[in-house]
């Protein structure tokens, strides 16, 4: 993570950063894997990384254990949340029922500009796969999510979808370079694509559900092999 702006004449400027600014900093670096399950934060290494006092640090903290991105133990202090298996999948049953009724939403409301954007990601998806960049993968497979998000036209329902999306993704991409895996999430959203572009909800929201049970069950089948 980097704090602090460069000068003209290379000195480092102190930034003014609020506890909303410090806090998204901190939740970039943990969802981007740059602070690991288990990485210890402390108020004190954050506030001179930062280079601002504690308490937008301590706010800022507060905020990522109500996102459950963070978690406080005794005599251990603030670590960036591991996930148990068990709760994986856990995330993963209620990430399906929402993601269905972003589907079904997103079909009803799906529009020429969002259909572009949809099939663009999907190009972008299979190419990655095509070459094995599995950070590609999933970076255009947020980015089609996304799309579905938008066109669903629900804040509240946004807003919960992002907060599960964000937990799993403590959970890394493991998955993802599972054999074959890639492969057929490529048909999984071929297929969607087709229900949303004929404004079909019911098949829309069974597709989707059903891409997240198979993500479900390779889930589960990696767990016995110490995958998570």
């Amino acid at each position: 993570m980097t704090s602090a702006k460069s000068s003209a004449s290379g000195k480092r400027e102190p930034q003014s950063l609020s506890a909303e600014q410090v806090c998204e900093r901190i939740r970039s670096a943990i969802l981007r894997g740059e602070l690991k399950p288990g990485a210890k934060l402390t108020e004190q290494d954050l506030a001179a990384e930062f280079e601002v006092s504690r308490t937008p640090v301590r706010e800022a903290i507060r905020q990522l254990e109500v996102e459950r991105l963070v978690s406080r133990t005794p005599f251990v202090g603030v670590t960036v949340t591991r996930l148990s298996p068990e709760e994986v999948i856990e995330l993963l049953d209620i990430r399906e029922v929402l993601e269905g009724l972003v589907a079904r939403l997103a079909a009803v409301n799906m529009d020429a500009a969002h259909l572009q954007r949809l099939k663009k990601s999907l190009q972008q998806l299979g190419a990655s796969a095509k070459k094995g960049d599995v950070a590609g993968y999933l970076d255009h497979a947020l980015a089609f999510r996304r799309v579905l998000v938008e066109c669903c036209r629900s804040a509240t329902l946004a807003e919960f979808v992002l907060a599960i999306e964000n937990r799993l993704r403590l959970a890394g991409s493991r998955t993802a370079m599972l054999p074959g895996r890639m492969e057929a999430a490529i048909r999984e959203h071929e297929a969607l694509l087709d229900a949303v572009a004929r404004h079909d909800g019911e098949a829309a929201e069974r597709l989707n559900r059903e891409r997240i049970q198979h993500i479900r069950d390779a889930v589960a089948k990696s767990i016995s092999f110490s995958i998570l």
